[in-house]
């Protein structure tokens, strides 16, 4: 299967920053935050820096490194500086409830914690947790700190600006990326050095296009998969520049730093994609010609509200499918081959079919589930033995969602496993009906999922977000019912509507339609 294949030793912080000043272009821009800038020479001075506090606080090689920072240049000296220093790396979101960042540092057993200091001893509490070593705190205003931790800003300037990286292998683990989470605390996937590499010289650079000169921004945050090689891993092995903000990606926030920093790339999900088509911007205050690609994933992007976005934004949309499973983007939308509706093509280098329960391929335009396997496929999920062995299946992973494969090879989405509603004994897929009622002029955004009614069936049910200036009625409720049943079967219009303020999030974007169902 593999089309890409790398040396036996490797380390991400040498292919990812060394190489560059290696090959003589350590003064070219590497990343870009505020009023803040660093070449590539200095973004390998300041995770050098980073691995020898590290290593102070006692690291050791294969031991675990928690990161709970947003999107500051302090996250990517922590991210390489782990891994050069041998070390295994995760991230989760510093802004998640308390009882989850508990969780994480129970759970992935982290002997050092690097932190924003906002959030110590506040949502989060080193000093109850029994295999912490030490705490790194960051982006701090100078007060007093818990009990093993050192502050970074007072540290960084004394530290040596050269270290040697461990001689790690390919084959060697180090890192941890989190699974969404649909049910319960998110699971983290065990992956190498390797399936970092293979998927950017896969997807991230063929498939992008990326080069220097290019400048990416993103919407999603780094602690994410998706965000961590489409705005750092990928740019970063194509001496592009990354340009990072921690503040909420509204609109206003995206288009500002598309403007400052002249991108070619925005990296999105179809939640903000949405949030940017409503918006209205001041003529002449943002500048977005020179991007050239945005890019969509975590979920299905409807075929209407692709069209929007291109029309008024004037460039394409590559939505794609992913995974923490497989670390990024395994079946996309290419340039100048954008199917509205559709998640595109296998990339090069990875082999997808779609199957049924008891794993027999199925035939094309039949729904099931995706079996997809590629070099970068993780080793299973940590501590979760159970669910490794029901979803990683020799070489292949066994998707929990559901797909449909056209004769030209293409792919479309058709909602998780468990998000299936089975009405009067057919199976529906709540996302048609809902890229069904995004074409009413009416609907912000929607999502569908199912009921049971007083006959103890299961009815599909619409939480409609309706545009400003538009009145929720029972008038609205029978016009979209009816514009379903024109438009689709009519057993598929959904019985009830319910219009709300805003669909619940989780920090990636994704609807949570567990807590709709609830």
């Amino acid at each position: 299967m593999a089309i890409v294949e790398f040396p036996r030793e490797l380390n991400l912080s040498v292919e990812y920053v060394e190489k560059h000043v290696r090959e003589g272009r350590g003064e070219d821009l590497a990343l870009v935050y505020r009023d803040e800038s660093y070449t590539y020479r200095e973004v390998l001075e300041n995770v050098c820096k980073a691995a020898h506090l590290l290593r102070e606080l006692g690291l050791e090689p294969e031991q675990r490194v928690l990161l709970m920072l947003g999107d500051h240049p302090e996250f990517v000296w922590f991210w390489f500086a782990t891994v050069r220093a041998g070390g295994i790396v995760s991230a989760v979101n510093p802004d998640a409830k308390p009882e989850e960042l508990a969780y994480y540092l129970d759970y992935t057993r982290s002997r050092l914690l690097v932190a924003e200091e906002r959030i110590l001893g506040t949502a989060v509490q080193p000093e109850k947790a029994r295999w912490l070593k030490g705490v790194v705190a960051c982006r701090g205003e100078g007060g007093p700190l818990p009990p093993k931790t050192v502050r970074w800003e007072e540290r960084r300037a004394e530290l040596p600006a050269a270290f040697e990286p461990e001689p790690t292998l390919a084959e060697d683990v180090c890192n941890m990326l989190y699974t969404g989470g649909s049910t319960g605390f998110p699971k983290a996937v065990v992956h190498r050095q390797v399936d970092f590499l293979y998927n950017t010289h896969t997807y991230g650079l063929p498939i992008l296009g990326l080069k220097k000169g290019d400048v990416t921004v993103s919407a999603s945050r780094l602690f994410f998969g998706y965000a961590l090689g489409t705005n750092l891993l990928f740019p970063f092995r194509a001496g592009a520049t990354v340009a990072l903000f921690p503040e909420k990606p509204t609109p206003e926030r995206i288009l500002e730093e598309v403007t400052r920093r002249r991108a070619t790339l925005l990296v999105s999900v179809p939640t903000v994609i949405n949030a940017m088509v409503q918006f209205e911007p001041e003529p002449g205050r943002y500048d977005w010609s020179r991007l050239r690609i945005t890019t969509s994933a975590g979920e299905a992007l409807p075929p209407a509200l692709l069209e929007r976005y291109q029309q008024k934004y004037g460039h394409e949309v590559l939505d794609g499918i992913g995974s923490a499973e497989l670390f990024h983007v395994y079946i996309t939308n290419r340039p100048g081959d954008v199917v509205p509706g559709s998640l595109g093509k296998v990339v090069e280098g990875y082999e997808a079919k779609v199957c049924d329960d008891d794993g027999r391929e199925l035939p094309d335009g039949e729904l099931g589930s995706l079996w997809i396997r590629g070099e970068s496929m993780g080793l299973g999920y940590f501590r979760r033995t159970a669910d490794t062995r029901k979803h990683f299946r020799g070489e292949w992973f066994v998707s929990a969602d559901k797909f449909r494969r056209d004769a030209e090879g293409r792919f479309y989405y058709g909602g998780r496993t468990d998000d299936l509603l089975k009405v009067g004994g057919r199976f529906l897929a709540p996302t048609e009906v809902e890229n069904c009622l995004l074409e009413h002029p009416a609907v912000q955004e929607v999502a569908v999922v199912g009921f049971t009614d007083a006959e103890g069936l299961t009815k599909p049910r619409a939480y409609v977000v309706v545009k400003p200036g538009v009145e929720a009625s029972d008038a609205l409720v029978r016009e979209l019912q009816d514009f379903v049943k024109e438009r689709l079967q009519p057993w598929k219009y959904p019985r009830q509507v319910i219009f709300m303020e805003a669909l619940p999030k989780s920090d990636r974007g994704k609807i949570l339609r567990t807590a709709l169902r609830d």
